[in-house]
């Protein structure tokens, strides 16, 4: 009797507990599953903390979702689950379910993922490296405030160490509110000294830090307290959140940074991400292991290896034989052939293209000091023929410096293929038996890269010009076209700059005077009228108007052609079926592996 007076008195406790508002904000542990809508800014470790206790239990909620998926497709199937949108029908399963959903997940974890990419991490740190697939494996271990969305969708721009992000009414000052509780891999504490160390690592001209332009618009970061930081740009600039999901601007370790300093950081990196340096053999091996202690909750994977394989016909042999879990840059015709043959087990990845590739021609070099010259070889070269005979047609010939992805991307100028015209220009700049020339490019780099080259250097013979192919491995490319203007060697050479942000300002900003080598722009091309446009297009905040002032650019930089302007580069990347919840971003980076794992066969 007294038990159960006891019992009385506890349940009357709780409904008047119940009733009381902001008293109790989570869900007590459902006894029987139900569904749930997912409302806006609804995140899984929330939803799961409300109605099951705790956030961990997310993956039961995923589990039992795509399970009622599989009966009722009015349930959501969720692929990602940092991906979920707000109108989602989700099941909560009771509490009893919840640990038997929980138990099943258990039997994700394990396993090394293998990925391959066609080139080497120059060097493990942001600041340094080049390539956006290489940064995104150190992203693996040194992360972003912000993240592009995946799928290029809304809202565009997604929190990782910064959780949310508000301006001034000038448009100057950003604040920003950072991820309470998270610390480097080494113990030091995440917080706003160490994202004020790391913005003034990037922006110091002694760093030498191959984006640092990228960055030139931000004049002072302030700590207001330990999780809140303003950041001060020289004007409005709208696409600073974007911004700084560009992939060198990763967070690492102040400790680490000051103890090694800059030039043998790289040896032995510390940042907050979900896995932990291992080892760079180079040439031959990148390892990260699963950082148990991870904030956004413990990866399935052990550890993560990417094995460099130049050569494109062996890294789709690695795939077939399960030796490389997950390849970049298959050629159309195997693309095909995985689509077509299932039992391969095998998958094709298509993410939205936002890479330009194009010949760069150092405009201070001889012949190239005339525009004339640049605009012949634009003419010079088929670039529908190398895509319907390299490509199968899956692509584009560029029409604009921007990718059609970007955010005030215009049609602006297109070079049709006409060699008499080219031959005709030639002569009139005085090269009217061509000349001869050296081309540099970091072979495997780039989807059928040594193709694509073998076809430009036949072109331009076509029209008198002689092309001398110099291949190199990435590293040593990277290194060479670096060299500012006093030391370089470059004549011409192949490359990508991809658009990782979406915004317009990191595509246009390259070909600024600013951005010479050391930086990006090792065409070393400028024009101050288009170096007036940069500026004032980062000041204007209508975003009709700024497209306007961005399409000027985009003529001014077609018409001075310090390029051959070839073609947006097909994504087609590749995995083995048995890999699930992985995804390669829009951005060209793997994102959240921490969400990866491997099907046991």
């Amino acid at each position: 009797m007294r038990k159960l007076r006891y019992v009385s008195l506890m349940m009357v406790l709780v409904l008047l507990l119940a009733l009381l508002p902001g008293v109790v904000s989570a869900a007590p542990p459902a006894q029987e599953g139900q569904s749930y809508t997912v409302q806006k800014d609804d995140s899984l470790w929330a939803i799961a903390e409300k109605f099951l206790g705790s956030g961990t239990t997310y993956i039961a909620i995923v589990t039992a979702t795509n399970a009622k998926h599989e009966e009722d497709a009015t349930f959501a199937k969720i692929d990602v689950p940092s991906l979920i949108q707000p109108g989602w029908k989700l099941f909560i399963p009771s509490a009893g379910e919840a640990e038997e959903y929980i138990t099943l997940a258990q039997a994700r974890r394990g396993g090394t993922l293998v990925i391959s990419l066609g080139t080497d991490v120059p060097i493990f740190d942001s600041v340094y490296a080049s390539g956006i697939p290489n940064l995104g494996i150190i992203h693996l271990v040194s992360q972003g405030l912000t993240r592009i969305h995946p799928e290029g969708g809304e809202p565009k721009v997604l929190p990782v160490l910064a959780t949310s992000w508000t301006a001034s009414p000038d448009g100057k000052t950003w604040t920003f509110k950072l991820r309470q509780g998270v610390k480097f891999h080494d113990g030091t504490p995440f917080n706003a000294e160490a994202v004020k160390f790391n913005i003034e690592r990037m922006l110091d001209p002694e760093t030498k830090a191959l984006a640092r332009s990228a960055f030139a618009m931000i004049q002072s970061v302030e700590v207001v307290d330990e999780y809140t930081v303003n950041i001060t740009t020289e004007g409005p600039f709208a696409a600073l959140p974007a911004q700084l999901a560009y992939s060198p601007m990763a967070m690492n370790s102040p400790t680490q940074v000051q103890k090694l300093g800059n030039k043998d950081y790289h040896t032995a990196p510390m940042g907050t991400g979900p896995f932990k340096f291992v080892h760079h053999i180079k040439g031959q091996e990148v390892l990260v292991e699963a950082n148990k202690e991870y904030w956004g909750g413990a990866p399935y994977l052990d550890a993560v290896a990417m094995r460099p394989i130049p050569e494109t016909a062996s890294r789709v042999l690695a795939l077939e034989a399960g030796e490389s879990h997950v390849v970049y840059h298959v050629p159309p015709r195997d693309a095909q052939r995985f689509r077509d043959n299932p039992d391969l087990g095998i998958d094709v990845l298509t993410p939205p293209q936002q890479r330009i590739i194009f010949m760069g021609m150092n405009v201070q070099w001889g012949p190239f000091q005339d525009n004339r010259v640049r605009q012949a070889l634009n003419y010079a070269v088929d670039k529908q023929a190398i895509i319907d005979n390299i490509f199968l047609g899956l692509t584009q010939p560029m029409d604009s410096p921007l990718p059609p992805t970007a955010l005030c991307y215009s049609p602006t100028k297109y070079y049709e293929y006409n060699p008499d015209k080219a031959k005709e220009l030639l002569a009139e700049a005085g090269y009217p038996d061509g000349f001869e020339v050296t081309l540099h490019f970091g072979s495997g780099r780039y989807l059928l890269d040594t193709e694509v080259v073998e076809a430009v250097q036949a072109y331009l013979a076509d029209v008198g010009v002689k092309v001398k192919v110099i291949p190199l491995e990435w590293a040593a490319y990277g290194a060479m076209i670096r060299k500012p203007l006093e030391e370089t060697e470059i004549q011409m050479f192949l490359i990508g700059w991809g658009l990782p942000t979406l915004d317009p300002d990191l595509g246009i900003q390259t070909y600024s005077k600013d951005a010479w080598a050391p930086g990006l722009n090792t065409m070393f091309y400028s024009n101050p009228e288009l170096d007036g446009l940069i500026a004032e297009q980062r000041a204007t905040l209508d975003p009709a108007k700024r497209c306007e002032v961005v399409k000027s650019a985009q003529e001014i930089i077609m018409e001075d052609a310090p390029q051959i302007y070839l073609y947006y580069e097909p994504q087609i990347h590749a995995k083995r079926t048995e890999v699930k919840d992985f995804i390669i971003s829009v951005t060209e980076r793997v994102d959240q592996v921490h969400e990866t794992w491997l099907e046991k066969k």
